[in-house]
């Protein structure tokens, strides 16, 4: 008990009601977090639970949004990976509990924050130049790649 002292505290937050007010309609994919919040002792590893409901979602996506700013990415997984890390972020993916998990490793206190999970229903495509192929007779081809949807603002 004395060795929690000298040690900081991180608390993290998830918010399922952003989460579910990006959904057009109640009846479409829900994405459900939990717990909704948590403390952590330095140094130690976090994990934040999403589950879902729909088995057509092909992304996840989590952010971390700190007070009075946009929220940022930290790490998607495809629908048909179980794993996938970045640096202190591990994200598992189980496809037939439908169910995700975020682990922090080494906990800091910058890591105290609301964090955000989101399945592919939440984010758009956004188109780039077209790209000319130089063949006779042959289309051109547009290329996109997933642009999230920031509360507030929609970019194009």
């Amino acid at each position: 008990m004395s060795k929690l002292l000298g040690t900081s505290l991180l608390i993290l937050w998830l918010q399922s009601d952003w989460v579910k007010s990006q959904q057009k309609n109640s009846d479409q994919q829900k994405v459900k977090q939990n717990p909704p919040s948590l403390s952590v002792t330095e140094g130690e590893i976090s994990i934040l639970n999403c589950d879902y409901d729909n088995i057509m979602l092909n992304y996840f996506h989590w952010y971390r949004n700190y007070p009075a700013k946009s929220p940022t990415f930290l790490i998607s997984i495809g629908s048909v990976l179980e794993k996938n890390e970045d640096g202190r972020f591990t994200v598992f993916h189980n496809r037939n509990a439908k169910h995700l998990s975020l682990h922090i490793s080494a906990s800091q206190p910058g890591d105290s924050a609301l964090y955000l999970c989101a399945g592919h229903h939440t984010v758009l495509p956004r188109h780039l130049q077209p790209v000319l192929k130089r063949a006779l007779g042959t289309q051109t081809q547009r290329h996109t790649d997933l642009l999230p949807i920031i509360p507030g603002s929609v970019r194009s």
